[in-house]
């Protein structure tokens, strides 16, 4: 048996990895240069940004498990802080003994662990499929089709994406139009001093949430010295994810100043707990269309047709969390291919 898996997010490879465990062969087709999806890590000259999900948490045992052998392998480690919250007051300190965890030394630390041993065919965009007598035919992007023919197609995409490509399957009903909302991903490398004790601050109606990064397990930055000159050094690393309703309304297209406004609030917000104002020495910005769920409602997390062989897995599907993306590749895989 063959199958094919479109997107090396968690849900694709952790479906592949169960698939290769059954002894099953496995094709990964992924679009990007890297494994991932919105585990994503820019690296950039000054340094290395997780510009997508910040943490994680764990509620099923049987994601637990699995985080707990990846601490033991020393990809994951656990973010331990008391997060803030932005009132109208300032900043006030949140009851919140939820563990969160992170991947070392990057998010996308994840995903690079359950890639090992899969066949991943990278910088490959599809972009039809087709039912034949003999399988599944895929195209892609650049006009060619994919040789092999393929027993199962299993789409690990944003609902959106994954709708686009099932016209004329059995399952093309059950996926929604519109899913998800997007974001504005903004950060910044600062200079000056901020108590170590803010790391974490879920924002308003503007910023919905703010990370310190340089604050989490295993994240080095370059510290500015008497020595040093130029702004490739900072005291701090931000990632700031702006809301969905303000990500909405500022696009891609708009002229708005993200890095200003995004610097804006982080002083507004930490003003309370500088003596004097923090200096941006670095920023980048990231647009995620696809970001959050929009009710932010798990479906189900199963979504195929075995008569065709194909399904549908990822996130959306299952509460929107890196821990439904897992769960929505374990349920199918363990319910079609026991």
């Amino acid at each position: 048996m063959k199958v094919a898996i479109i997107g090396a997010g968690i849900a694709g490879l952790t479906a592949a990895r169960e698939l290769a465990k059954r002894g099953i062969n496995v094709q990964v087709f992924e679009k990007s240069r890297g494994v991932g999806g919105r585990l994503a890590n820019k690296r950039l000259e000054w340094g290395n940004i997780d510009i997508g999900a910040q943490y994680f948490t764990a509620r099923d045992a049987r994601f637990q498990q699995q985080v707990d052998q990846w601490q033991q392998e020393g990809i994951v480690a656990r973010w331990q802080f008391n997060p803030y919250s932005l009132t109208a007051s300032g900043l006030t300190t949140l009851p919140d003994s939820t563990p969160r965890y992170v991947g070392t030394p990057k998010m996308n630390s994840l995903a690079h662990a359950l890639a090992r041993d899969i066949d991943v065919e990278f910088k490959t965009r599809i972009v039809a499929l087709e039912r034949t007598r003999d399988g599944w035919v895929l195209s892609t992007a650049d006009g060619l089709t994919v040789q092999e023919r393929y027993d199962w197609v299993v789409l690990s995409l944003p609902a959106e994406q994954s709708k686009a490509l099932l016209t004329g399957t059995a399952i093309e009903n059950q996926i929604p139009e519109y899913v998800h909302e997007p974001c504005w991903a903004l950060a910044l490398a600062t200079l000056g001093d901020v108590p170590a004790e803010i790391q974490g601050v879920f924002g308003d109606e503007v910023v919905s949430w703010l990370s310190r990064l340089s604050s989490r397990p295993q994240r080095p930055i370059q510290k500015k010295d008497s020595h040093q000159k130029g702004s490739d050094t900072y005291d701090d690393l931000w990632m700031l994810h702006f809301s969905s309703d303000w990500s909405t309304i500022h696009t891609k297209e708009s002229e708005v100043n993200v890095t200003q406004a995004g610097f804006e609030w982080l002083s507004r917000a930490l003003e309370k707990h500088i003596d004097k104002p923090l200096q941006v020495v670095q920023d980048f910005k990231h647009y995620w269309l696809y970001a959050r769920l929009k009710n932010g409602k798990a479906m189900s997390s199963v979504i195929a047709d075995c008569s065709t062989g194909i399904a549908v897995i990822g996130a959306w599907s299952a509460g929107g969390r890196v821990e439904g993306a897992y769960l929505s590749a374990l349920n199918f895989v363990d319910y079609f291919f026991e």
